[in-house]
């Protein structure tokens, strides 16, 4: 295939610019075309990958403007003589024929050779049919396996919210490419109930106010509620330990430092110690206001005594 340039010099210089203008836009629909199809070289029908398969091939001929010719056989042309004859469309009857070739030579080429050999002599519309009804036992078996991870598949706490629906959507996608097409709220419900016990919250006020949202929308609604709450989380966690911190410095502050209780110390000798006395007793008469030194028994005793120090107190 020429480049753009190359192609643009082979158009001839007599062509008007619109003429100029659809050549190239012809050129680059069937360059866009060619590499769409490469995906089904990289999906060939083998059969247990019937449901990939088909998906593969309906996005390229949506892409083409020609998946109608899956669903809908060619119409016969009625009997001249027959009032529908009058309205019935040859033109697009022709189309169809033409469009039909070419899904026909589309699936045959993204096909086994085994397959190829069975279904080479049947028309596009036929050959889907006759390949579902193959097949369907493994699209059920498939059904069954996509519903039960579906069914099982559980977020544990702590875990990522946004992975986890993410990874929901995606089952409940492949789902519906078998046939099975739950509603928002069915899907809603699935994923919801999929959530631990961290998220209830979220599930008592998402159902108390009929909320109604998409998966994308959901998706982003528990994003938004993991991102708040663990946030929440971390402050308390903050504010908890500078209180325990606080705490135990109190404490520490009140019970001093921590060591061996002090024992009593005992007298020299095996005595025992005397008694504490009052300040306002005397130790001589034990008469209570005065101290020894001006107790006058002990003064009048002293002066008694022979050879007795004046400046003994």
């Amino acid at each position: 295939m020429l480049p753009v340039q190359h192609l643009c010099d082979h158009i001839p210089t007599y062509y008007t610019e619109e003429i100029h203008k659809q050549c190239l836009d012809c050129w680059l629909l069937g360059m866009s075309n060619l590499s769409l199809r490469n995906i089904l070289d990289t999906c060939k029908l083998t059969g247990p990958n019937f449901l990939d398969w088909e998906r593969n091939v309906r996005l390229v001929l949506r892409q083409e403007n020609i998946e109608y010719v899956f669903d809908t056989p060619v119409p016969k042309i009625p009997d001249a003589n027959s009032p529908e004859f009058a309205t019935f469309d040859l033109t697009a009857r022709e189309k169809h024929v033409t469009d039909a070739k070419t899904v026909q030579c589309v699936m045959l080429a993204a096909m086994s050779m085994e397959l190829q050999r069975q279904h080479d002599r049947m028309s596009a519309f036929e050959m889907l049919e006759h390949l579902k009804s193959l097949f369907d036992s493994e699209s059920q078996t498939l059904e069954y396996e996509l519903l039960t991870d579906i069914f099982k598949c559980r977020l544990q706490e702590g875990g990522n919210v946004s992975e986890h629906v993410l990874k929901m959507i995606g089952l409940i996608e492949r789902v519906a490419n078998t046939g099975i097409k739950f509603e928002d709220r069915v899907s809603a419900a699935i994923i919801l109930y999929s959530l631990p016990s961290s998220f209830t919250n979220f599930i008592v006020n998402y159902n108390l106010n009929k909320t109604k949202a998409t998966m994308p929308e959901l998706h982003n609604m528990l994003k938004s509620y993991e991102a708040s709450t663990s946030k929440g989380k971390t402050v308390l966690m903050v504010s908890s330990n500078g209180k325990s911190r606080s705490k135990n410095k109190n404490k520490q502050k009140k019970k001093g430092k921590v060591g061996p209780t002090p024992t009593a110390l005992k007298p020299k000798g095996g005595g025992h110690m005397k008694p504490k006395v009052a300040k306002d007793v005397c130790l001589y008469c034990k008469e209570k206001g005065h101290w020894k030194r001006d107790c006058e028994l002990y003064k009048a005793n002293l002066a008694k005594a022979p050879g007795a120090s004046s400046s003994e107190a």
